[in-house]
């Protein structure tokens, strides 16, 4: 996918761990070498940070660091779930001293976006959504949501600001859970410089096709980013790409052509007792296998079949061109 710029995010080389063994199963790396060693992971040359859990050494160090490893931020996220404060909500909180912290805190991350020249901003609003029925105004947990991102959005236009969806975790319920949620408030908010961050894993999880909600977000003209992971689509579990749901993985690459995306493409994968490099790269290369199949194949015959609404002929062809006896 020669056009296609690949990242991945600092945690693969956290203590990856999990709500059984809180501990990990391997020892975190200080930032320092998480960045050298993504560095050296084929195919990958963008990074994603975290703000501000990465930036204990300061942001201009930081900065440092990833530009002499050669590396370009794709993204730096706001961790608006590491912290109690945020139990009951981060720009949806019913408490406006909360709400005024989570935007402080966003707009920082946006400055240390600045130092590093990322782009973009990832917020993921892990806390923002409910556990019980009768526990919040569904239409106020919405529009406090919607006002704060209006207030962060709007002082920053030369930023892109992108809401990253999930179903549920950690809350029971999450306030913005689908593509079609996610797709909503950014047309509510209707600043050009807000869209989403679509990480296919979700998806799954929300039992979306991964295809069509590319296509409706690029239709909405927010489809900003993409994180690629797999899973079983009962948990995040964020596999290697293709390593469980190849096809629908193939069809999701010919709508990334097709639709023209020119944004990254970060694994965010989360390799509990795997390799962390081997993850990343092997998730790389079988995109890049499905890139080239679909190249030899030819994009117009895939849209020409499409048009006829039958698929097991085009599957039939498809599958042949994959698994070459």
């Amino acid at each position: 996918m020669g056009a296609y710029r690949y990242a991945t995010g600092t945690w693969i080389y956290g203590t990856v761990g999990d709500r059984y063994i809180l501990s990990g199963y391997r020892q975190g790396l200080p930032i320092e070498e998480r960045v050298k060693k993504i560095s050296q992971i084929e195919g990958i040359s963008g990074i994603e940070m975290i703000y501000p859990a990465d930036f204990e050494p300061g942001v201009q160090k930081v900065a440092e660091i990833v530009k002499e490893c050669g590396l370009d931020c794709a993204i730096v996220g706001v961790d608006l779930t590491g912290d109690p404060t945020w139990q009951y909500g981060t720009f949806s909180s019913p408490d406006l001293e909360v709400r005024s912290r989570a935007v402080e805190l966003t707009m920082k991350t946006i400055e240390a976006a600045d130092a590093l020249g990322a782009p973009a901003i990832n917020i993921w609003p892990g806390e923002d959504g409910y556990d019980y029925p009768f526990q919040v105004d569904y239409r106020q947990n919405w529009e406090r949501f919607k006002k704060c991102v209006i207030e962060v959005a709007s002082q920053r236009p030369d930023k892109k600001i992108c809401l990253e969806y999930k179903l549920r975790e950690p809350r029971a319920r999450s306030l913005i859970s689908t593509a079609d949620s996610a797709g909503l408030m950014c047309s509510e908010i209707g600043l050009s410089n807000v869209g989403v961050t679509i990480d296919v894993g979700h998806a799954l999880q929300a039992k979306e096709n991964i295809a069509e909600s590319l296509s409706l977000l690029s239709r909405l003209g927010v489809l900003f980013h993409v994180h690629l992971n797999d899973n079983y689509g009962d948990w995040d579990d964020d596999m290697m790409v293709g390593s469980v749901r190849l096809i629908e993985f193939l069809e999701m690459v010919y709508y990334l052509k097709t639709l023209s995306y020119d944004g990254w493409l970060s694994i965010d994968v989360y390799p509990y007792r795997e390799d962390p490099a081997q993850v990343v790269e092997g998730s790389i290369k079988v995109l890049e296998k499905m890139d080239g199949v679909l190249e030899r194949f030819g994009l117009d015959k895939i849209s020409s079949s499409l048009d006829k609404g039958s698929a097991i002929p085009l599957l039939s062809q498809l599958l042949d061109a994959i698994i070459r006896e």
